[in-house]
């Protein structure tokens, strides 16, 4: 079984929409990210993934949780394993510019996100984030 470790984000605006996205390797609405390299820390990654994948800059990253993912249907690749590293960042820029792995995108609040076709771990993840934004105001 492959085991991928991989570095995503919540990426907020000043408005506080966070940004989603849908790709040809999952099915529904995921974060941006990908795979850690070996020579990376998993900050490196996270900032590279957002540049190659959205070309903008993020800022104010904390980690808000780590986990492994077991394969799923949600994965284009049934017998993948996932390590994720995920974070919350702010964007410096709103406007984006897509790369090829992304179909569908767009900026959403909280309550419209949580009504899109999420991926599970995506799901788990917002749910995470609400809690700590919650805990910390």
């Amino acid at each position: 079984m492959k085991i991928k470790k991989c570095a995503g984000a919540i990426i907020y605006n000043s408005e506080g929409k966070i940004f989603l996205m849908t790709s040809p390797k999952w099915k529904g609405y995921i974060i941006p990210g990908g795979k850690i390299e070996n020579n990376e820390t998993d900050t490196e990654a996270l900032k590279r993934e957002i540049n190659e994948e959205l070309q903008i800059e993020i800022t104010d990253i904390k980690k808000i949780d780590e986990s492994i993912k077991m394969p799923s249907n949600d994965f284009k690749d049934p017998d993948t394993k996932f390590h994720f590293v995920s974070f919350s960042a702010r964007a410096l820029q709103t406007k984006i510019t897509p790369n090829e792995e992304i179909l569908e995108y767009g900026w959403y609040t909280i309550k419209e996100a949580l009504e899109l076709p999420l991926v599970d771990s995506t799901k788990s993840l917002l749910k995470k984030y609400i809690e700590l934004k919650i805990n910390n105001s």
